[in-house]
């Protein structure tokens, strides 16, 4: 789902986006102690934004990396 009220998550840092999934964790937490399961539904669904911009962050770099290895291919014979 989507939440318009989200900032541009591609504009944030690396480790200011793992700051907020823990926060917003968290957060959910002591919405399900209290009982608010409206209020874990709509974090729920941020949350899931979050967790989407960090998985495409992590697969891009993954991408770029195995990208990398190629180069190397040439250089290393394993018979």
């Amino acid at each position: 789902m989507f939440n318009p009220l989200l900032p541009d998550l591609s504009k944030i840092k690396n480790d200011d986006l793992e700051l907020k999934i823990a926060e917003l964790i968290q957060k959910f937490t002591i919405a399900s102690r209290f009982g608010q399961g409206t209020v874990c539904n709509q974090i729920a669904v941020i949350l899931e934004s979050y967790r989407a911009e960090q998985q495409k962050r992590y697969l891009e770099s993954n991408k770029k990396l195995s990208n990398q290895n190629k180069n190397f291919d040439d250089y290393i014979n394993v018979d």
